[in-house]
């Protein structure tokens, strides 16, 4: 599935300003608000407890020796986070995106480097391992940016990829008011399992495993989110959340809607 009309490139543009990390008005009721993170700097230790799970998955995957010295792409890369977490295990780490004021912000922040830009423009160096976490359904040519990681990945290295589940049980149950259909700012592209393992394999990869793929979150957080899709269930849920002072806990949560793909690039015979 796919977006219809596409948003043009100034409009793409407008999406991923500043306030694409910190956009207060993203729980405001209309859809025109649906897109960023409410406050993406405050998840950051929670995201990366699920980032080292997933780069236990991928190094699982790969040859056993260290990872020290090991080449490592984060495409979408964000604010860093998944680089951090890469960075502290050894690997060689290089991260792009197209939001200018992240790529700053990474410049402050760490000592490893990310460039700001189109990834169908990228050079860089083969990769050991390539990661492209809840972006491909971003991307205006999602197909071609597949080959293009694939032309990145070392024979025998791994590529890791992360989306929304469109033909799940509850995406399905939910349909538009998931807020995944609802993004329609920034979400142009819709998978499930089969056609990501089609178009991943089409693009030269060999898939070795589709699960699905939780998210480590705040209550608070939770409950609004859940507000947004289902308001009455969710407002009664946000109550009870308060009164029992649970608003800090967190919780890791999978409604199966989101899908994670580990792959490898073969090696030549």
């Amino acid at each position: 599935m796919w977006l219809d009309p596409q948003p043009t490139v100034a409009e793409l543009h407008e999406v991923y300003g500043t306030d694409y990390y910190r956009n207060e008005r993203f729980f405001d009721a209309g859809n025109n608000t649906i897109y960023g993170y409410f406050d993406y700097g405050s998840e950051r230790f929670v995201k990366q407890q699920d980032h080292q799970r997933v780069l236990d998955r991928t190094t699982s995957f790969m040859d056993p020796v260290s990872a020290n010295g090991r080449r490592f792409l984060d495409i979408g890369c964000g604010l860093g986070y998944l680089l951090d977490v890469a960075h502290d295990r050894g690997f060689d780490v290089a991260g792009i995106d197209y939001n200018r004021a992240a790529i700053e912000w990474i410049d402050r922040k760490y000592r490893f480097s990310a460039v700001c830009g189109d990834f169908m423009s990228y050079e860089g160096e083969l990769c050991d391992a390539i990661t492209m976490m809840d972006v491909i359904e971003h991307l205006p040519r999602p197909f071609a940016a597949l080959t293009k990681a694939a032309s990145l990945t070392r024979p025998g290295g791994i590529f890791v990829l992360s989306t929304m589940d469109s033909d799940s049980f509850v995406s399905r149950l939910l349909g538009k008011r998931l807020e995944d259909f609802r993004r329609t700012r920034e979400h142009l592209y819709f998978f499930n399992r089969r056609t990501i393992r089609a178009s991943l394999e089409r693009a030269g990869f060999e898939v070795l495993r589709i699960e699905s793929y939780g998210i480590t979150i705040r209550l608070d957080f939770l409950m609004k989110r859940a507000r947004l899709a289902l308001p009455r269930i969710g407002a009664a849920m946000e109550q009870l959340v308060r009164a029992f002072r649970l608003s800090n806990q967190q919780v890791h949560f999978d409604p199966r809607t989101k899908m994670i793909v580990y792959a490898r690039r073969p090696v030549a015979s």
